[in-house]
């Protein structure tokens, strides 16, 4: 009986295998390297077009009404300051009145109070994603759907979105 063809190179005994012959080390060839000058952006471009970035879409209004009826305080104030950095916006106001706070809390009419939240620059007409939260002004009055920041103790925070703030006395 005669031993089975061994095709495979790893098939093979030790003794059989027959290993590359090493190439010296040299410029590589310009064919090589214009292939691959095209072929690495050609391959980031498609990657790119492969891994589809965030989707960012407005909500539907049944959403932001929810949220404001989860805003752990409901305030009625009054802007007194304005500073942006960045795209960082920190307003102080007076509270004018409480509408809804967390048990326990001491916010009361006549405190004032930090908000603190991003406000990127405007986009064009038409442009996709959610509204952003409008940039209030100084002397300005409205109602305010807020949450406090865990991380800046007196702070407040948007809690609706594009619809954190709306007219005194507005759902």
């Amino acid at each position: 009986m005669s031993p089975p063809l061994l095709r495979s190179p790893l098939m093979r005994p030790p003794s059989q295998l027959v290993l590359p012959r090493k190439v010296a080390p040299g410029p590589w060839p310009p064919v090589t390297l214009l292939a691959l000058l095209t072929l690495v952006p050609l391959g980031i471009e498609l990657a790119g077009f492969l891994v589809p970035p965030a989707a960012r879409a407005e909500l539907p209004p049944a959403v932001y009404a929810e949220r404001q009826r989860q805003a752990a305080v409901v305030l009625d104030l009054e802007v007194q300051r304005i500073s942006l950095i960045g795209t960082e916006l920190h307003i102080r106001a007076k509270v004018l009145a409480v509408v809804r706070r967390p048990r326990g809390s001491t916010l009361e009419a006549g405190q004032r109070i930090d908000l603190f939240y991003s406000h990127p620059e405007r986009h064009p007409a038409n442009w996709p994603g959610p509204g952003a939260i409008p940039m209030l002004q100084r002397g300005q009055q409205t109602r305010a759907w807020l949450n406090p920041l865990a991380d800046r103790p007196g702070g407040f925070a948007p809690a609706a979105g594009s619809q954190s703030f709306g007219g005194r006395g507005s759902p």
